[in-house]
């Protein structure tokens, strides 16, 4: 089996597998040795970033009384160059998820989304990548095309094609930096099929990460001095994988999807995990020291991507500046105005009430659902723009609406009280209809005492015309379940739905809540 060699320079090289075995120590950890929290010396410097989700520019820190901008590409470039000064030796690494934010992503060249997402990445000189869940936004066929675009590997190696092959790079890299021999792969997000449609994977499915990962690492153990791996399932997900490979070989756990802002490394099963937010907000970095084939001794944190006096050299430059012109020209002007802020929260929240009332209008329909994580930010009062619709909603979801019996549509209302108590995922925000329930008994799901559409109560014999993302009705058996009648593709995006709305009222006001009331 041959593997690649890459350089602090850049160069790749091709060696049998044999020479390097014989090249390389194959000791591995002794058992029950963990790396313990130190001060250095390093000999190797992890940078990491996920979940960008194309936030290219920088933003206001909304968490912030002087809204500082923070994030974006020449930012990031800015502080990896200053945090390098103090890393000799390192490597670059990304944790997927960066399609679906700003509308940079949705630029095509040759017919493929996020080419541009490509070439901004590869000019920031990552080493190697994965790709998340939020890639297959635009389909799996043109995941495949678009990976080619990067410059350097895009891992994936539990993503398999109809056929069981595999659908993405599984040979792992092996980077060198120094006297140090650092293996670098990746696995994807093992809860794929849960957050992804059907129709978007395209007979892509997901392999079982453990056996998978058990074999690379086994390969690369005997090649390196460190492993590490490349996940997307979030930091429960990767603390049940670390615990899952005891005595595997790796090291490090780089994680994203749960977009968790680990500001110290996290322990688990003598693997570290860390984990950078999300947005381009902070650039993370982890510190090794590598002795005997394993990690000894380690330190971690966040550093702030704040935007003031940060440059990059001419090629990002020219990138950046290109596309912020190309986005604002079709998504910058002003479509009208906020009188008050929206935003979100758990249950019930005044942006999903006025987003599901935009899109009932749009339809013309009795009722509308929207869920609440494909609601990306909330709205301050003021100036909208194009560009924020679509960047609250950043999906390519078409509106649909289908007829529906007030039976069936008091099933849908059932399970999502009972979402609203059990808090497995979040609940559908809803327009024209409103109930009450409460905590059934059981301690089990939800009790509903009433259910009422356009202030009567629902008539289980009537039809209901219901307008919904087609995204929620794809994963039908998760927020519906019930068996869907054929559907009425509107031709609209959620986002360009919400334009219109906003840009026919000119002002928007805070709608009316209270729709969804539990009484204990």
């Amino acid at each position: 089996m041959i593997r690649h060699i890459r350089s602090a320079a850049g160069f790749r090289s091709r060696l049998p597998l044999m020479i390097l075995v014989a090249a390389v120590l194959a000791a591995g950890p002794a058992a029950g040795q963990e790396p313990v929290p130190g001060g250095g010396p390093w000999n190797l410097t992890i940078f990491h970033t996920n979940d960008t989700h194309s936030a290219f520019l920088p933003r206001a820190a909304h968490w912030r009384e002087d809204r500082k901008p923070v994030g974006g590409v020449i930012p990031l470039a800015w502080h990896l160059a200053d945090q390098r000064r103090t890393a000799p030796g390192n490597i670059f690494v990304d944790a997927g998820d960066f399609m679906t934010g700003n509308p940079v992503s949705q630029l095509t060249e040759d017919g493929v989304p996020g080419v541009a997402v490509a070439r901004m990445m590869t000019a920031l000189g990552y080493d190697a990548g994965v790709v998340g869940n939020h890639e297959f936004d635009i389909g799996s066929d043109l995941v495949g095309r678009l990976v080619t675009y990067f410059g350097y590997p895009l891992f994936g190696a539990d993503i398999a094609l109809p056929d069981g092959g595999p659908a993405l790079p599984q040979e792992p890299l092996i980077l060198r930096r120094g006297d140090l021999r650092v293996g670098v792969f990746g696995v994807s997000c093992a809860g794929m099929a849960e957050v992804v449609t059907p129709a978007k994977l395209g007979g892509w499915h997901m392999a079982p990460q453990v056996d998978i990962v058990r074999r690379i690492a086994a390969e690369l153990d005997p090649l390196t001095d460190v492993i590490v791996l490349l996940s997307h399932n979030g930091v429960d997900g990767d603390k049940a994988l670390a615990a899952a490979l005891a005595g595997a070989g790796v090291d490090v756990i780089v994680g994203g999807h749960s977009h968790t802002r680990l500001k110290k490394p996290v322990l688990a099963g003598g693997i570290l995990i860390v984990q950078a937010g999300s947005k381009m907000t902070n650039l993370g970095r982890l510190d090794l020291q590598v002795a005997d084939d394993r990690v000894v001794m380690y330190d971690g944190r966040l550093v702030d991507l704040w935007s003031d006096g940060t440059f990059a050299g001419a090629e990002l430059t020219a990138l950046a500046t290109g596309y912020e012109n190309e986005v604002m020209e079709k998504y910058g002007r002003q479509i009208g105005t906020l009188a008050v802020d929206l935003r979100k929260g758990r249950g019930e929240h005044e942006l999903g009430d006025w987003l599901a009332d935009c899109l009932r209008e749009a339809a013309g329909a009795d009722v509308a659902l929207i869920n609440s994580g494909g609601i990306r930010k909330p709205l301050n009062a003021g100036p909208v723009t194009a560009l924020d619709i679509n960047e609250m909603l950043p999906f390519a979801n078409n509106l649909i609406r289908l007829k529906l019996t007030g039976e069936q549509l008091k099933a849908i209302v059932q399970q999502n009280a009972d979402s609203g108590v059990g808090g497995k995922h979040g609940i559908l925000q809803v327009s024209g209809v409103s109930y009450t329930f409460r905590a059934a008994a059981s301690g089990s799901g939800a009790e509903l005492v009433t259910v009422m559409v356009g202030g009567r109560e629902v008539d289980p014999q009537r039809t209901y015309v219901v307008a919904m993302p087609d995204f929620v009705a794809m994963m039908g058996d998760v927020y519906l379940k019930i068996d869907l009648p054929p559907v009425d593709d509107m031709g609209l995006t959620l986002a360009s739905a919400v334009v219109a709305s906003v840009s026919r009222a000119g002002e928007v006001s805070a709608p009316v809540g209270g729709r969804i009331k539990r009484l204990d």
